[in-house]
This record gives structure tokens, sequence and C-alpha cells, in this order.
């Protein structure tokens, strides 16, 4: 039985836990060029819909966990929450057919190897590092900045709750499917949370916004992908008219670093003036990764 059906009290707190963490360091977007280009010109970054990430099975990983803590759970002992218990297993199971969850991701890292090789393509990559004030702008957009958990009983124990929540609202007799109930911001928040612990070398942060297709208003883009149709949503970093800074700029593997270096800087510094011997200014970083694209 979880603290929350013991206690009674409310736990939905667990997003003010989950969106707790504040970065001590700069955190870097691994894109390509289309993708910085995009976010300069644009000062926005894609959130995609997470159906359509890289690793396909992502989402289905943090489902089946919560799910296997629900069968634990299907005892006699527990039988006045047990249908509670089969209520979410159904939702989770039904999820996908009604809420999208948009994120965009960003890893403690800025040379990395693994990132360069999955989101940036051979000799095409940058990796565009973000402040706290970028993410406060998306903030204001309803985005949550979250960091991923990656170790297992960790994982377990962020489920756990999220079932005990579940539960004292089904108990409460309220309708978890209303308009306007956050249960499915808890649920969605902490799935998109939780990563395969053979991740954790990527550090990943994530912006994510839940949105329940038909219930809330919001407008949805789409770009062509790989298998078709991609939603993704506009997250704002600077206010309207103003210029996207970046606190730094990585470039990935170049079989020609120097002509990237000076292209990269042209962008930063158009208008501004000659960067001159000595300047202050943040510089592109070439990667240091021993990869030969």
């Amino acid at each position: 039985m979880g603290a929350a059906e013991e206690s009674g009290q409310t736990n939905m707190s667990i997003l003010d836990e989950l969106t707790a963490a504040i970065p001590t360091k700069t955190l870097y977007h691994y894109t390509d060029a289309n993708g910085f280009l995009g976010i300069f010109q644009a000062g926005s970054i894609w959130a995609t819909s997470a159906y359509h990430l890289n690793d396909v099975q992502e989402f289905r990983y943090a489902i089946d966990l919560i799910t296997g803590l629900l069968i634990k759970r299907l005892t006699p002992e527990n039988r006045q929450f047990n249908t509670h218990y089969s209520e979410l297993a159904k939702m989770l199971d039904d999820i996908a057919n009604g809420v999208q969850v948009f994120v965009p991701s960003f890893s403690e890292e800025g040379d990395l190897l693994s990132q360069w090789l999955a989101y940036s393509g051979p000799k095409n990559g940058y990796a565009i590092g973000f402040g706290p004030e970028h993410f406060r702008m998306a903030s204001r957009q309803g985005f949550r900045l979250v960091r991923c958990v990656y170790k297992k009983d960790e994982q377990e124990a962020l489920a756990s709750k999220v079932i005990d929540v579940f539960c004292e609202m089904r108990s409460q007799g309220r309708d978890v499917t209303a308009e306007g109930d956050d249960v499915h911001d808890v649920v969605m928040v902490a799935v998109a949370t939780m990563k395969h612990p053979g991740f954790e070398r990527e550090a990943e942060w994530r912006l994510i916004k839940p949105v329940i297709m038909g219930y809330e208003e919001e407008t949805v883009y789409f770009r062509q992908g790989r298998s078709g149709i991609v939603p993704y949503l506009k997250a704002s970093l600077v206010g309207e008219g103003e210029r996207f800074n970046p606190d730094a700029i990585y470039l990935g593997p170049n079989d020609d670093m120097d002509a990237a270096v000076k292209a990269a800087m042209t962008l930063l510094y158009q208008g501004e003036g000659p960067v001159l011997p000595g300047s202050q200014r943040r510089m592109p970083i070439p990667s240091k990764t021993p990869y030969r694209p």
C-alpha cells in the first residue's frame, strides 16, 4: 500500500518534486544545421511528440514499469483499491489515443559522441547551450523542465507515487478524465521523465508539456518525418523581438572545422561588429570527439 493511500493526503506535489531540480550547468540541445538555423531565426525550439522520438520503445518502457507495479498491488489485501489499479492500467494502455506529450531534449554533456551520431548527422552537428533564462520563457507556455530518472529504484518510487495519486483521486470520487483535471499531467510527466538505465550517460533533461487532444486549445504544428508526419509544438526561448543568445555552442565532428567555426561566428555576431582578438564574446567550441565523419 502506498503512502498516499495510508495518509489520505494529496500527493499532487509530484510535479513540484520533478520540477524542483535546477540545472547547475549549461544544458545542450543537439541538432543538425536546419535545426540550428531554425532556433536562431525563430527564437524558439521545437518540442516533438514523444511518440516520434528516436527511441520508439521509450514510453513503452515507463508504462510497462508502472503496469508491473500495478499488477503486484492487485491482491486481496488491497481489494478496496483494486478497481482503481485496473482503471489506471487501462488508462496507461489507452493513453496514446488521446494524450500527446511534447518534449525537446537537452544533455549536461556538450560534446558526446552518442548524441552527435543520434541527433545531428555526420558533418552537420551543433550542440546549443541553454541557460536558466531560456527555460523560464518556455515555462510560461506550460512546459516543465525535468531531469530524467535512470535508476530503477528511483523510477519505481516515482511510479508508486503516481499510482497513489490516481487512487486518492478516485477514492475522492474525482473524474480523472474530466477537462481541467491534472492527473494526466502527473502520469504523463512522470512517464516522460523515466528512461532506460542504458541511456544514463546522456544525462538528459527535458522540457515536457502534455496535451489532452480535443480538450485543450493548443497550436500543434506538423513536419515531415521518416515515418510520415510528426506533430510538434513551438517553445519560445526569448521574448518577442528579442534575439536568441546561447550560453555556448559546440560544433560536431566536421572535415572542415575552420569553415564551420567561421560560419557559426558569422551567425552569432552578425551586425555586432568585428570579433577582435581577446574578445570576451562566446566562441564556438570545436568538438574534441575522436570521430572522422
